[in-house]
């Protein structure tokens, strides 16, 4: 690998147990070990406390930290490798991009009181309020009737040929 620096939106999923032992203690670890490797921290910043799409190691909710980064392929690497083994990031993701945005610039390495950050302890999911199921239609009826039998249609034929291949029939 080179030792080119890229430009890298980078997203940390932070285990909610850990911000509610304080946001900051958790934030600054993950620029603890970002800055150990040198990664160059441009913005750190809250986005949220979200559900998961789907269930993480028993953990259905997190907190996201944002950052855009300046680095080297390899000081990415090796961070990554790093924050997978200990910490308080279980899941974690950088993209390469071309530029880092003025408005994000404009948030830098963000400071909030750990009492600002609110971890709930416990959220109920809601329930996806399903609609309720219509009847389900009467099987059919069975008779002694034999169905009739399909007439053949070229649209239900799987297609001979691939696009690009000859027909090869002998």
């Amino acid at each position: 690998m080179t030792n080119e620096i890229h430009k890298y939106q980078a997203m940390f999923l932070l285990d909610n147990e850990e911000v509610r032992k304080g946001f900051n203690q958790a934030k600054d670890w993950v620029q603890t070990c970002l800055e150990k490797h040198n990664i160059d921290v441009k913005v750190l910043r809250l986005w949220g406390e979200r559900a998961l799409a789907y269930p993480i190691g028993g953990r259905k909710r997190a907190t996201y930290l944002l950052g855009w980064l300046e680095a080297s392929g390899d000081a990415v690497n090796e961070a990554k490798r790093e924050m997978y083994l200990v910490g308080p990031a279980f899941r974690l993701v950088f993209l390469r991009t071309e530029e880092i945005p003025a408005e994000e610039m404009t948030f830098g390495i963000e400071s909030l009181e750990d009492s600002a950050v609110e971890i709930p302890d416990e959220i109920e999911e809601e329930m996806a309020e399903m609609p309720e199921m219509a009847e389900m239609p009467a099987e059919e009826e069975k008779t002694d009737e034999e169905p009739a039998e399909k007439e053949a249609d070229s649209s239900d034929e799987p297609e001979a040929v691939a696009a690009g291949e000859d027909n090869k029939e002998n």
